[in-house]
Protein backbone atom coordinates (compact mmCIF):
# COMPACT_ATOMS: atom_id res chain seq x y z
CA UNK A 1 0.00 0.00 0.00
CA UNK A 2 1.49 3.98 -1.10
CA UNK A 3 0.56 4.86 2.60
CA UNK A 4 2.98 2.38 4.12
CA UNK A 5 5.93 3.46 1.49
CA UNK A 6 5.41 6.99 3.11
CA UNK A 7 5.62 6.46 6.52
CA UNK A 8 9.11 4.22 5.91
CA UNK A 9 11.94 4.94 8.48
CA UNK A 10 13.77 6.64 5.78
CA UNK A 11 11.03 8.87 4.83
CA UNK A 12 10.89 9.85 8.65
CA UNK A 13 14.39 10.26 8.48
CA UNK A 14 14.71 12.55 5.28
CA UNK A 15 11.75 14.92 6.90
CA UNK A 16 13.30 15.38 10.37
CA UNK A 17 16.42 16.36 8.65
CA UNK A 18 14.98 18.50 6.57
CA UNK A 19 13.30 20.16 9.84
CA UNK A 20 16.63 20.25 11.62
CA UNK A 21 18.50 22.27 9.17
CA UNK A 22 15.35 24.44 8.99
CA UNK A 23 15.38 25.64 12.40
CA UNK A 24 19.05 26.22 12.44
CA UNK A 25 18.46 28.76 9.47
CA UNK A 26 15.31 30.35 11.40
CA UNK A 27 17.37 30.96 14.56
CA UNK A 28 19.96 32.19 12.41
CA UNK A 29 17.99 35.20 11.59
CA UNK A 30 15.31 36.16 8.81
CA UNK A 31 17.76 37.78 7.12
CA UNK A 32 19.50 35.02 5.84
CA UNK A 33 16.30 33.20 4.87
CA UNK A 34 15.72 36.37 2.73
CA UNK A 35 19.14 36.78 1.36
CA UNK A 36 18.43 33.08 -0.49
CA UNK A 37 16.33 35.50 -2.72
CA UNK A 38 18.53 38.79 -2.86
CA UNK A 39 20.11 38.19 -5.88
CA UNK A 40 19.46 38.47 -9.44
CA UNK A 41 18.72 35.79 -11.93
CA UNK A 42 19.63 37.03 -15.29
CA UNK A 43 20.66 33.92 -17.18
CA UNK A 44 17.61 31.65 -18.04
CA UNK A 45 17.54 28.34 -20.29
CA UNK A 46 14.94 25.48 -21.04
CA UNK A 47 15.53 21.62 -20.35
CA UNK A 48 12.93 19.24 -21.96
CA UNK A 49 13.10 15.33 -21.13
CA UNK A 50 10.87 12.60 -22.13
CA UNK A 51 10.99 9.63 -20.50
CA UNK A 52 8.70 5.90 -21.38
CA UNK A 53 5.96 5.62 -18.82
CA UNK A 54 4.36 2.29 -20.02
CA UNK A 55 6.52 0.47 -16.95
CA UNK A 56 6.50 3.14 -14.24
CA UNK A 57 3.55 2.99 -11.29
CA UNK A 58 5.64 5.67 -8.96
CA UNK A 59 7.45 8.75 -9.90
CA UNK A 60 9.63 11.27 -6.83
CA UNK A 61 10.36 14.68 -7.74
CA UNK A 62 12.85 16.41 -5.70
CA UNK A 63 13.89 19.68 -6.20
CA UNK A 64 15.58 22.58 -4.22
CA UNK A 65 14.60 26.12 -5.38
CA UNK A 66 11.81 26.60 -7.59
CA UNK A 67 8.08 25.45 -8.08
CA UNK A 68 6.51 21.92 -8.71
CA UNK A 69 3.56 21.45 -11.44
CA UNK A 70 2.42 17.84 -12.31
CA UNK A 71 -0.98 16.90 -14.14
CA UNK A 72 -1.97 13.87 -15.26
CA UNK A 73 -3.63 12.59 -18.18
CA UNK A 74 -4.06 9.73 -21.11
CA UNK A 75 -1.08 9.17 -22.56
CA UNK A 76 2.31 6.36 -21.85
CA UNK A 77 5.23 9.02 -21.84
CA UNK A 78 6.26 11.63 -19.17
CA UNK A 79 6.87 15.05 -20.34
CA UNK A 80 9.06 17.06 -18.72
CA UNK A 81 9.89 20.96 -18.96
CA UNK A 82 12.34 22.54 -16.80
CA UNK A 83 13.69 26.16 -17.11
CA UNK A 84 16.57 27.46 -14.88
CA UNK A 85 17.51 30.71 -13.47
CA UNK A 86 20.74 31.57 -12.18
CA UNK A 87 23.10 34.38 -12.01
CA UNK A 88 25.41 33.56 -15.22
CA UNK A 89 25.68 31.29 -17.94
CA UNK A 90 28.17 29.59 -15.90
CA UNK A 91 26.13 29.39 -12.99
CA UNK A 92 23.27 27.49 -14.68
CA UNK A 93 25.76 24.73 -15.94
CA UNK A 94 25.91 24.31 -12.06
CA UNK A 95 21.78 22.98 -12.28
CA UNK A 96 21.74 19.55 -12.95
CA UNK A 97 18.88 16.97 -13.58
CA UNK A 98 19.62 13.11 -12.50
CA UNK A 99 16.80 10.99 -13.90
CA UNK A 100 17.00 7.22 -12.03
CA UNK A 101 14.45 4.09 -12.58
CA UNK A 102 14.71 1.44 -9.99
CA UNK A 103 12.06 -1.40 -11.16
CA UNK A 104 9.20 0.45 -11.84
CA UNK A 105 9.92 3.86 -9.79
CA UNK A 106 11.24 6.70 -11.91
CA UNK A 107 12.76 9.62 -9.70
CA UNK A 108 13.63 12.72 -11.17
CA UNK A 109 15.95 15.24 -8.60
CA UNK A 110 16.99 18.78 -9.43
CA UNK A 111 20.59 19.20 -8.13
CA UNK A 112 22.21 22.13 -7.27
CA UNK A 113 25.14 21.86 -5.97
CA UNK A 114 23.91 23.90 -2.66
CA UNK A 115 21.36 22.46 0.29
CA UNK A 116 19.32 25.39 -0.64
CA UNK A 117 19.84 27.46 2.38
CA UNK A 118 22.34 30.45 0.75
CA UNK A 119 24.67 33.16 2.48
CA UNK A 120 23.42 36.92 2.92
CA UNK A 121 23.17 38.26 -0.37
CA UNK A 122 23.99 35.25 -2.54
CA UNK A 123 21.59 34.21 -5.65
CA UNK A 124 20.38 31.02 -5.79
CA UNK A 125 20.05 28.18 -8.47
CA UNK A 126 16.43 27.75 -9.53
CA UNK A 127 14.44 25.42 -11.64
CA UNK A 128 11.30 25.27 -12.23
CA UNK A 129 9.74 21.62 -12.93
CA UNK A 130 6.68 21.29 -15.11
CA UNK A 131 5.45 17.51 -15.57
CA UNK A 132 2.74 16.30 -17.68
CA UNK A 133 2.50 12.06 -16.98
CA UNK A 134 0.27 8.84 -17.65
CA UNK A 135 -3.13 8.34 -15.10
CA UNK A 136 -2.91 5.94 -11.95
CA UNK A 137 0.26 6.79 -10.79
CA UNK A 138 1.77 7.15 -7.28
CA UNK A 139 2.80 10.57 -7.55
CA UNK A 140 5.33 12.73 -4.89
CA UNK A 141 7.19 16.08 -5.11
CA UNK A 142 9.68 17.08 -2.83
CA UNK A 143 10.97 20.67 -2.80
CA UNK A 144 12.52 23.24 -0.52
CA UNK A 145 11.64 26.88 -1.80
CA UNK A 146 9.05 26.65 -3.83
CA UNK A 147 4.99 25.57 -4.57
CA UNK A 148 3.65 22.60 -5.43
CA UNK A 149 1.20 22.80 -7.82
CA UNK A 150 -0.50 19.15 -8.77
CA UNK A 151 -3.80 18.34 -10.42
CA UNK A 152 -4.82 14.94 -11.18
CA UNK A 153 -7.58 12.74 -12.61
CA UNK A 154 -6.68 9.78 -11.89
CA UNK A 155 -3.98 8.97 -9.66
CA UNK A 156 -3.32 6.03 -7.03
CA UNK A 157 -1.98 8.81 -4.57
CA UNK A 158 -0.46 11.90 -4.15
CA UNK A 159 2.49 13.24 -1.47
CA UNK A 160 3.27 16.72 -1.28
CA UNK A 161 6.10 18.21 0.63
CA UNK A 162 7.88 21.99 1.00
CA UNK A 163 9.66 23.71 3.44
CA UNK A 164 9.18 27.65 1.86
CA UNK A 165 6.03 27.56 -0.09
CA UNK A 166 2.37 26.90 -0.95
CA UNK A 167 0.85 23.04 -1.58
CA UNK A 168 -2.27 23.28 -4.12
CA UNK A 169 -4.15 20.16 -5.23
CA UNK A 170 -6.84 19.65 -7.88
CA UNK A 171 -8.33 16.05 -7.76
CA UNK A 172 -11.17 15.10 -10.11
CA UNK A 173 -11.44 11.80 -8.27
CA UNK A 174 -10.74 11.20 -4.10
CA UNK A 175 -7.40 10.52 -3.83
CA UNK A 176 -4.71 9.44 -0.85
CA UNK A 177 -3.57 12.64 -0.31
CA UNK A 178 -0.42 13.67 2.78
CA UNK A 179 0.98 16.81 2.38
CA UNK A 180 3.32 19.02 4.67
CA UNK A 181 4.92 22.43 4.31
CA UNK A 182 6.28 24.60 7.25
CA UNK A 183 5.90 28.21 5.41
CA UNK A 184 3.30 28.11 2.92
CA UNK A 185 -0.71 27.65 2.82
CA UNK A 186 -2.45 24.50 1.84
CA UNK A 187 -5.43 24.00 -0.62
CA UNK A 188 -7.05 20.67 -1.25
CA UNK A 189 -10.16 20.56 -3.82
CA UNK A 190 -11.75 17.30 -3.79
CA UNK A 191 -15.02 16.27 -5.44
CA UNK A 192 -17.82 16.74 -3.06
CA UNK A 193 -18.88 13.65 -3.31
CA UNK A 194 -16.04 12.11 -1.72
CA UNK A 195 -15.64 10.63 1.96
CA UNK A 196 -12.46 11.34 3.12
CA UNK A 197 -10.77 10.68 6.51
CA UNK A 198 -9.21 13.95 6.71
CA UNK A 199 -6.31 15.58 9.82
CA UNK A 200 -5.20 18.77 9.18
CA UNK A 201 -3.02 20.50 11.49
CA UNK A 202 -1.42 24.03 11.38
CA UNK A 203 0.02 26.23 14.07
CA UNK A 204 -0.01 29.57 13.04
CA UNK A 205 -3.18 29.98 10.72
CA UNK A 206 -6.76 29.05 10.11
CA UNK A 207 -7.96 25.69 9.24
CA UNK A 208 -11.42 25.71 6.88
CA UNK A 209 -13.35 22.67 5.78
CA UNK A 210 -16.60 22.93 3.18
CA UNK A 211 -18.44 21.17 0.74
CA UNK A 212 -18.67 17.94 1.93
CA UNK A 213 -21.50 18.88 4.61
CA UNK A 214 -18.99 19.14 7.75
CA UNK A 215 -17.90 22.90 7.09
CA UNK A 216 -15.94 24.31 9.94
CA UNK A 217 -13.27 26.92 10.11
CA UNK A 218 -10.90 26.85 13.16
CA UNK A 219 -8.04 29.07 14.68
CA UNK A 220 -4.09 27.36 15.13
CA UNK A 221 -5.75 24.02 15.73
CA UNK A 222 -5.38 20.35 15.37
CA UNK A 223 -8.51 18.89 12.74
CA UNK A 224 -10.17 15.26 12.56
CA UNK A 225 -13.35 14.74 10.52
CA UNK A 226 -14.55 11.46 9.13
CA UNK A 227 -16.56 12.28 6.07
CA UNK A 228 -18.79 9.28 5.41
CA UNK A 229 -16.91 6.09 5.36
CA UNK A 230 -13.80 8.03 5.25
CA UNK A 231 -12.49 5.64 2.58
CA UNK A 232 -8.63 7.34 1.72
CA UNK A 233 -6.97 9.64 3.95
CA UNK A 234 -6.05 12.85 3.70
CA UNK A 235 -3.53 14.81 5.43
CA UNK A 236 -2.12 18.11 5.81
CA UNK A 237 -0.43 19.71 7.98
CA UNK A 238 1.78 22.96 8.07
CA UNK A 239 3.51 25.60 10.89
CA UNK A 240 2.86 28.92 9.06
CA UNK A 241 -0.33 29.26 7.04
CA UNK A 242 -3.86 28.00 6.69
CA UNK A 243 -5.20 24.97 5.25
CA UNK A 244 -8.48 24.46 3.32
CA UNK A 245 -10.08 21.49 2.22
CA UNK A 246 -13.35 21.97 -0.31
CA UNK A 247 -15.68 19.71 -1.68
CA UNK A 248 -16.20 20.75 -5.48
CA UNK A 249 -19.07 19.83 -7.34
CA UNK A 250 -17.96 18.59 -10.86
CA UNK A 251 -19.66 21.12 -13.00
CA UNK A 252 -17.60 24.21 -11.27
Amino acid sequence: MPWARMSSPDWAGQRLSRRNLLGACIAAGTATLAGCTSGSLEAETTVTREYDGTDISEINVQGVNGDIAIRDTQRETIQLNGTKRAASEDDLERITLQADQSDDRLSLTVDTEDSGFLPFGSSPLQMDLTLTVPEGLHLTAEGMNGDVDIETSGAESVTADTTNGDITLLASELVEVQTDTTNGDISITLPATAEPAISLDTTNGDTTINGFQADLTESGSAVDRMVGNGTHRVTATTTNGDITIRGRERNE
